[in-house]
């Protein structure tokens, strides 16, 4: 009867640490839901570089590419043209007020 008792103790002690153990049936479902994620995360960052390399390649061989950048992020422009600025008109929705 003891040595049943020791076995059913055993096998408690041992389903115990199967399922809520350190390397258990639920730190094995925690790590691949994390696995899962840090892929995504892989796959993005991967898309950011290829995008980035294109970006890249074509800033070395497009002078087009240049000018496109530098007129929209530095707000150059040529010789001789000449650039308006319009102050940003009032939001959506908002009424005009009479001048």
């Amino acid at each position: 009867m003891l040595l049943w008792g020791g076995i059913g103790l055993f096998g408690a002690y041992l389903s115990f640490f199967l399922v809520f153990g350190r390397m258990g049936v639920l730190a094995h479902l925690r790590m691949r839901g994390e696995a899962e994620r840090i892929e995504a995360e892989i796959t993005r960052v991967e898309s950011d570089i290829g995008a980035l390399n294109r970006e890249v390649a074509s800033l070395n061989r497009d002078p087009h590419t240049i000018e496109r950048l530098a007129r929209e992020r530095l707000g150059m422009v040529r010789p001789g043209e000449t650039v308006f600025l319009f102050p940003p008109g009032p939001p959506a929705g908002e009424p005009r007020s009479a001048p």
